[in-house]
């Protein structure tokens, strides 16, 4: 019996692949040094630890709970949406999910039909046009340009768009570039999307990652009944929760309706141990993210300068998240047996045990994700060997 068409539609995340082949390699005692992994290296706040261990002890914690998530999490998210990112929802307005992206794939799920198009500018998260497919969905790509730091403009956007165009996925700081919009750039979008009465589906999961400047706005600031906007945010990056599996859904009372049908027939609640883990994370404030973001901010400036000292590579101007955006596209034209970004991601995972994400996963070929979120030893010695495996490329 044949299995589902969407065998052959939707690939594996590239960055857990580029994750698993480096504990692979590591498991076999190779030095590998991972600059491929999207999370933090940093352990999750102590006192997020103790409220799991609290929660873990309470009987009324063995049990089912809502599936929706916690009233108690969905009130403090509330609460902080409204200090941190400026928009005020009702608890009914939020779906605590098992990480992101399960908010992401119920987020398409709620509200795209078969043949609905998905603007998606590139580069991208790999997941997101997996995602849209999942549900039925067309992702439709816009490629973005370097000399433009990667920024989509209202004219690509237009140019896009047609009578199926349902939805715009919307990053900013984004991954994997590192790129942030300002206030303006950001402004200029919503208004298109809200003018052309799309769904914008917008991932906030590193709002609080910026080291230049100001974050972007929410569109739901400007969106304040959420006709068109949709939310996704969580515990993983800016608290160092990768492994907890906390996301949330922030939509309208439709979305959200739809949402806790589907959620309720997928995984009923995400484990309640987990929720009361993010809610001491969220109500402890960002005393601990702001002391990671010393450190990614040190490690960002540090890998900028040493890449941009490496022959022939570059990387634009990163100040969100903890990405940096290589052109390596000097070293994909097939000299030296070398034809894409790929390619040499994987000569130098083989060769120097340096594990990088190829562009090709994000839609961007000639380019590599860099993540800075590792130790600043780990930091030095991996770029160092960047650095070798350049200078033997070009002897």
């Amino acid at each position: 019996m044949d299995i589902s068409k969407l065998d052959k539609l939707i690939k594996p995340s590239g960055t857990m692949a580029i994750s698993n082949k480096s504990r692979e390699l590591k498991s076999q005692g190779k030095p590998v040094i991972g600059f491929g992994a999207g999370e933090p290296d940093f352990p999750s706040p102590e006192h997020v630890v103790n409220a799991a261990i609290n929660a873990a002890s309470d009987p009324k914690n063995h049990k089912y709970s809502p599936a929706a998530g916690l009233e108690s999490l969905r009130k403090v998210i509330v609460e902080t949406s409204k200090q941190y990112s400026g928009f005020d929802v009702k608890p009914n307005n939020v779906i605590v999910s098992n990480g992101g992206k399960q908010s992401i794939l119920t987020a398409f799920l709620s509200t795209l039909d078969d043949g609905d198009e998905v603007l998606i500018p590139a580069p991208y998260w790999t997941t997101y046009p997996e995602a849209v497919k999942i549900a039925g969905g067309n992702p439709v790509f816009i490629d973005t340009e370097k000399d433009n730091n990667f920024k989509v403009t209202v004219e690509q956007l237009e140019n896009a768009k047609n009578s199926n165009t349902k939805m715009l996925v919307w990053c900013s700081p984004s991954n994997p570039t590192g790129v942030v919009y300002t206030k303006e750039e950001a402004e200029e979008i919503y208004e298109w999307v809200f003018k052309n009465d799309l769904w914008i589906l917008s991932d906030e999961l590193y709002e609080h990652l910026v080291y230049e400047g100001e974050t972007s706005p929410s569109p739901a600031i400007y969106d304040p009944e959420l006709k068109n906007t949709i939310i996704v945010n969580g515990v993983s990056k800016a608290y160092s929760m990768t492994g907890w599996r906390v996301g949330w859904l922030i939509a309208n009372d439709k979305v959200i309706g739809l949402g806790k049908k589907i959620q309720s027939q997928a995984t009923s609640n995400v484990s309640n141990v987990s929720q009361l883990a993010a809610e001491s994370a969220l109500l402890n404030g960002l005393d601990v993210t702001n002391e990671m973001k010393i450190a990614f901010n040190r490690r960002r400036l540090f890998a900028t300068e040493k890449i941009n000292s490496i022959s022939n590579l570059d990387v634009i101007d990163s100040t969100g998240a903890f990405y940096l955006f290589v052109d390596v596209s000097h070293y994909c034209s097939g000299n030296n047996g070398i034809n894409s970004s790929e390619e040499l991601c994987d000569w130098l995972l083989e060769n120097y045990f340096i594990a990088f994400v190829p562009g090709e996963v994000f839609g961007s070929p000639g380019f590599m994700r860099l993540s800075y979120a590792l130790s600043d030893e780990d930091l030095d010695i991996g770029l160092s060997r960047l650095n070798e495996a350049i200078d033997n490329l070009n002897e």
